[in-house]
């Protein structure tokens, strides 16, 4: 049974991460996690993030957006979720995103994901380590739920 769901967002938005999770915490009358891990040094920013002064401003006000149309998706679905944001401090953002998983009890983690292309090599990396390392079931979503899908429940091993 699935009482707690975890749902990762990031630059890399995938709404079909969001609608996914907003979809089956609805059908499971589950409570619903929205986590953002900032990337204060992200790969973008070069070799001199941490000396440039606008790198940090810059992820802060990208975590903004990400936050702003996470919260409007929300709204829109009429369902209510608790936000969280972390930062790094040297961990993995894959690692940060399980270790908050067991921290918070999810009994799910939902994942977004990018079509193939250059940017996103690194997007499976993640997916791997959460599904590795959290302690709970891991979703992938590869695509918006519709409206009147129908969840299949599975039974789970105790």
């Amino acid at each position: 049974m699935i009482r707690h769901i975890l749902v990762a967002v990031g630059p890399s938005f995938s709404e079909a991460a969001l609608s996914v999770a907003i979809n089956r915490a609805r059908r499971a009358k589950a409570r619903l996690t929205v986590l953002h891990v900032i990337d204060e040094t992200p790969w973008w920013s070069g070799p001199f993030a941490e000396s440039a002064c606008d790198t940090r401003a810059i992820t802060h006000q990208l975590a903004l957006a990400i936050r702003g149309h996470s919260e409007k998706m929300l709204r829109d679905a009429g369902i209510e979720a608790d936000w969280r944001t972390r930062t790094r401090d040297g961990r993995s953002v894959a690692r940060v995103i399980a270790d908050i998983a067991a921290l918070l009890g999810a009994d799910l983690v939902v994942l977004g994901t990018r079509r193939r292309g250059l940017l996103a090599l690194g997007i499976h990396h993640v997916r791997a380590i959460v599904s590795r390392h959290a302690r709970c079931d891991v979703l992938i979503a590869t695509d918006r739920a519709p409206q009147n899908a129908r969840v299949i429940e599975w039974p789970t091993s105790a």
